[in-house]
């Protein structure tokens, strides 16, 4: 009698046995307000129990938090009330349709009350952004596509940073280089076109009639075009990136040439995200000020020549809100509502967009501020590009009755690549393809040379300015005087950042805390974090100028003086929602593996954030904070009417002080002689390296954070 253990037959397969093993239970579903990759939901994170210090300690965070981000939203929500309290005397004089289709803009007439409309302040934004829009769309779409396709692998990284080096370069300096540069450039040409095509018109529109102004639509559009490109270009190049490898190689498979399998594979697939970065830019175009303050003049008109001058809505609000009161301030004060309300509409727009040309599954806060982060993100090469997406689009994996054979080794990345060969492709196909090929490289070339231009006169004209003395000396109150220097100028910039630093990063961070971390996901604090993260949105899109003249407004015009403290509140403003939005990325991308582990351990919320997550993401925040500030910093719109300048040196935060794009702005506008100039450019040196420091210290930091993206 057999008494040991039964043996397995050894003719049944083994996957049989497997088939009868019954399969395991499926995981239980997740927790109602359960967050992305914590499949326990808030209930997985639950704490052991603390004892009464832990508690109150615990609780004073979340009020700290809490606070901080209401305190943010209350002051900024009163500043923009008390502008839009001061546009009650221009609605009640006018009406809202009457100031808004109004022709005129006559501060003081010698007999009668003054007179404002704003179209042909509308119209000038409109014109000036779309031709800017008609010139850099189709020259961003061809560097994206070089920078994603035609380009050797290892150039496509570099060359897509050099471009986007362009959104590192104030406004103030375009303009300086457009008005001492590329206006006198263009002077012949233009006058060609007057000369040529000054008899066309378009249903009475003479489009090209002389004379040819040292301001106009034609040169500032193209200015605002260089301007925009970098965004435009960053957000196509990370859209082009998204389109499946597998849909490049079957157009090569079909026999397309490089340019068809552009044509038919990637372009339909990223239409939408392009045509959200377009927003995006035109969103940029329509609040730019200074260089189109600069380059285009102080005449309201419609439908005149693209060859004269004209202004614009931000061009106005900075060019007479300094010396405006009563009415004409109201007026001005209206039309900077105006303006934030295109801008929003636009901003919106493009959100939507952008967020639909995303691809499902690449996870991350899409919509505004996820475009303007990649717009300042170094360019990403294809070997960074996300994987395929394997979303609700692709089939379920099949439950296989058999073990699943061994995964084969993931190959390495190649590149598709076009069938050759001198029979392969027709002629007139290669003749299109060549073409085309032609245009990308053109645009390429386009989009390098104004950079290398800008860099070129800045260090040619620049250099020779600099010197010890440069650092430590005020600058000449002679214009025609050469030497002196920006010591006051380059110590008021340094105050202006430390006061926007001190007010925004910490304010920043605790609102991002409490959106993030400390408000529950479900109730009204899920409700409040929302509005909050949707007022910081609105925040984004809102012109310099504007947040300028809601300061002067609020607390330039209440103290009766200008200060360094007001114009540190209103760079502060702009980098808030920069700090907000990055960390509230980096905040998200702390594993909840490592919070429930430390919550195991007994730790209080405060500890955790404080032990955990803070130090997880800290380089993050850090380099969001440096990206404000490297904005901020170029910033000139919002100091002419709040820190004013000062042309002696100063430290108080109670008295007008000197900046550096307030020098550069006065010494190419207010006076511009050669001494003047050549003090520009070297003042204009200083700040291009101060803010690609400060960018380069933000590259440096946000490859600290790489490790968490990858999580």
């Amino acid at each position: 009698m057999h008494t040991g253990p039964r043996r397995q037959a050894p003719d049944r397969p083994p996957a049989a046995a497997d088939h009868l093993t019954p399969p395991p239970p499926p995981p239980p579903p997740p927790a109602p307000g359960a967050a992305p990759g914590d499949p326990g939901g808030p209930v997985a994170v639950a704490r052991l129990r603390q004892g009464p210090g832990g508690v109150v300690a615990d609780r004073g965070y979340a009020i700290v938090a809490g606070l901080a981000a209401l305190l943010s939203v209350v002051a900024v929500g009163y500043l923009i009330w008390k502008t839009v309290e001061q546009t009650t005397e221009v609605w009640s004089t006018f009406g809202v349709w009457g100031f808004i289709t109004g022709t005129e803009w006559i501060p003081s007439t010698a007999a009668g009350d003054a007179i404002f409309g704003a179209l042909p302040f509308i119209y000038g934004t409109l014109m000036t952004s779309l031709i800017a829009l008609v010139l850099a769309v189709p020259t961003a779409i061809g560097i994206a596509l070089a920078t994603t396709v035609f380009l050797p692998r290892k150039l496509r990284g570099p060359v897509g940073g050099f471009i986007n080096l362009l959104a590192a370069v104030p406004s103030v300096i375009f303009g300086l280089w457009g008005v001492t540069v590329l206006v006198p450039f263009l002077r012949p040409g233009l006058d060609w076109l007057a000369n040529t095509l000054g008899g066309f018109s378009l249903f009475g529109w003479q489009i090209f009639v002389g004379p040819v102004s040292s301001g106009s639509f034609l040169v500032s559009g193209l200015v605002l075009g260089i301007m925009i490109l970098p965004i435009i270009t960053a957000i196509t190049r990370e859209v082009l990136l998204t389109v499946p490898r597998d849909q490049q190689e079957a157009a090569y498979a079909l026999g397309a040439t490089r340019w068809e399998m552009v044509k038919h594979s990637m372009l339909p697939w990223a239409r939408s995200g392009i045509v959200g970065a377009s927003a995006l830019g035109l969103g940029r175009a329509v609040g730019e000020t200074i260089a189109i303050a600069m380059l285009l003049g102080n005449s309201p008109v419609i439908f005149g020549s693209l060859l004269g001058p004209g202004a614009t809505m931000a061009s106005v609000i900075a060019l007479q809100t300094g010396e405006a009161s009563g009415l004409q301030l109201s007026a001005l004060t209206a039309l900077a509502v105006v303006l934030f309300l295109i801008a929003f509409a636009i901003n919106a727009i493009a959100r939507i967009l952008v967020r639909r040309g995303e691809r499902p599954g690449m996870g991350g806060a899409g919509g505004v501020w996820s475009s303007l982060a990649l717009w300042h993100r170094p360019a990403m090469s294809d070997d960074e590009a996300p994987a395929e997406p394997t979303g609700a689009a692709a089939p379920p994996a099949p439950v296989a009755s058999t073990p699943a054979p061994p995964a084969a080794p993931t190959p390495g990345r190649r590149e598709p690549l076009p069938i050759s060969g001198p029979n392969a492709v027709s002629r007139k196909r290669r003749v299109k393809s060549g073409t085309a090929e032609g245009l990308i490289w053109f645009s390429l070339g386009v989009g390098i040379i104004p950079l290398v231009l800008i860099m070129w006169e800045m260090l040619y004209k620049g250099f020779p300015a600099i010197s010890g003395a440069f650092f430590t000396t005020l600058p000449p109150l002679d214009p025609n005087s050469y030497g002196g220097g920006i010591s006051n100028a380059l110590v008021g910039t340094l105050i202006l950042m430390a006061i926007a630093t001190i007010i925004a990063a910490p304010l920043g961070v605790l609102t991002a805390l409490f959106i993030s971390d400390v408000a529950k996901k479900t109730g009204w604090q899920k409700r409040l974090a929302d509005g909050i993260g949707f007022f910081v949105d609105v925040l984004l899109g809102v012109p310099s100028i504007v947040v300028g003249l809601i300061v002067y407004l609020g607390i330039v015009v209440i103290q009766q003086h200008f200060s360094a403290l007001a114009g540190g509140i209103a760079l502060a403003i702009i980098m808030f929602p920069i700090v907000v939005r990055s960390a509230d990325e980096m905040l998200r991308l702390v594993p909840v593996a490592q919070k429930e582990a430390a919550s195991a351990l007994g730790a209080p919320k405060w500890r955790v954030t404080w032990s955990v997550v803070l130090p997880a993401a800290g380089p993050g925040i850090m380099t969001g904070i440096l990206l404000g500030l490297a904005r901020a910093s170029g910033e000139t719109a919002p100091l002419l009417f709040t820190s004013l300048g000062n042309q002696f040196f100063s430290t108080s935060i109670t008295e007008p002080i000197a900046s550096i794009p307030q020098l550069i702005y006065q010494n190419t506008i207010q006076v511009q002689t050669p001494a003047s100039l050549q003090l520009a450019w070297g003042a204009a040196l200083v700040l291009v390296a101060i803010i690609l420091i400060l960018n380069l210290v933000a590259a440096l930091l946000a490859r600290r954070t790489r490790p968490l993206e990858g999580r």
